[in-house]
């Protein structure tokens, strides 16, 4: 078809002018950028990074970085450096709930924090730590390492065993006193130490469906109890009660042993709390 030359200038107007409106009314596109997280790792010591929902996908910058779920759960993941010195790198993990967590990877002899938690965005997380004082928890900490015992709950396994001396409230805060003995000739290499919520028929056998609580504040960091040694230590929780039917339960796990410590509360044993 031929155009008359007389209406080149309009048409070219209009077509001009049609391409500025959608240009101008069009959605403008939006780019995001997900925060990286700093996590450090050995070639010693393994790291635990706690997620809210179930890991469904996990994607490492590089092969220098060794990294399982934990046994039983569908939501730790145990991280480790498979020689020392590695040179920093990434890694993406992808949550049940569609949540991107990324992370900056970085080597470090003696990592300053042995468990992570990732619980940004989570409405089913089990705590949430806004408007939660920490020189509080930490006054709180101290209060309860020499707090009369009010409670003694035991678990052993093979001459070792943790003894639940304490529970006690301070505002927002549920504190656990623990005393961790070893009676046998072989140290007691601490895997992890975890809080969660189970179904009372669940306790006795390890669930994949828990609800892990995450501590605001550990006294100290336990790595390991000596032959014939004892440590004593102090966890802070959010306040929390039970539904009747769960269980409160405190885990520690022996690195690459068998010797397994739980120690459960039902609802009634969980309220017997003393004021700081």
């Amino acid at each position: 078809m031929t155009i008359n030359r007389k209406y080149h200038r309009p048409l070219y107007s209009l077509i001009i002018a049609l391409l500025l409106t959608q240009i101008a009314t069009a959605q403008p596109i939006q780019i995001f950028a997900i925060d990286s997280h700093p996590v450090e790792i050995s070639a010693e010591r393994t790291v635990s990074l706690s997620f809210p929902f179930a890991i469904t996908s996990v994607d490492r910058g590089s092969s220098q970085i060794l990294a399982q779920k934990a046994k039983g759960t569908q939501n730790v993941l145990l991280l480790k450096a498979a020689q020392k010195d590695i040179k920093p790198t990434s890694l993406i993990v992808i949550t049940s709930d569609g949540a991107i967590h990324n992370f900056e990877v970085s080597y470090l002899d003696q990592p300053r924090s042995l468990n992570v938690s990732s619980n940004t965005g989570s409405a089913h997380s089990i705590h949430s730590e806004e408007g939660i004082d920490e020189s509080l928890i930490s006054e709180a900490v101290e209060h309860a390492r020499q707090h009369p015992s009010n409670l003694q709950k035991r678990s052993s396994n093979g001459q070792v065993s943790a003894s639940l001396e304490g529970n006690f409230i301070k505002e927002q805060a549920m504190l656990f006193r623990l005393l961790l003995t070893n009676e046998s000739a072989i140290d007691y290499d601490v895997e992890s130490i975890r809080m969660f919520v189970v179904d009372r028929k669940q306790v006795k056998r390890t669930a994949s469906q828990l609800d892990e609580v995450l501590p605001l504040k550990i006294s100290e960091h336990l790595d390991q109890i000596k032959a014939s040694g004892q440590k004593s230590l102090v966890i802070a929780l959010p306040k929390m009660t039970l539904p009747k039917g769960k269980r409160f339960c405190i885990e520690i796990t022996e690195k690459r042993g068998a010797r397994r410590l739980r120690i459960s509360l039902n609802a009634k044993q969980l309220r017997r709390v003393s004021l700081l």
